[in-house]
């Protein structure tokens, strides 16, 4: 049995995948395209999911834009959000939408 998707790739270049549903840990986050990886933890509707480890200083890729700098390492699997992305557009302690 296929399981739906839950993940939204957009680009072959995307180092994240965006959750179209909440994904708990442990659980798998797939793409229409086939892509799936376990999530390391809870990842909400909306969020971004790792693809792939990325570095500190590593430009986080949405849609084939960059959208932040990672400020610490996230594993595959790995929430990325606020507490681990500087925007590139807004200041994080203000405007929290990376």
């Amino acid at each position: 049995m296929t399981r739906a998707a839950n993940m939204v790739v957009m680009a072959p270049g995307d180092n994240v995948g965006i959750a179209t549903r909440d994904v708990p840990a442990g659980g798998y986050a797939r793409a229409l395209q086939g892509r799936s990886l376990a999530a390391s933890e809870r990842i909400p509707q909306g969020h971004k999911i790792a693809l792939v480890d990325i570095e500190p200083d590593v430009l986080i890729v949405r849609f084939g834009v960059p959208v932040g700098v990672a400020t610490a390492r996230v594993a595959a699997g790995g929430l990325v959000h606020v507490h681990n992305v500087a925007s590139r557009y807004f200041d994080n302690d203000e405007d929290h939408h990376e």
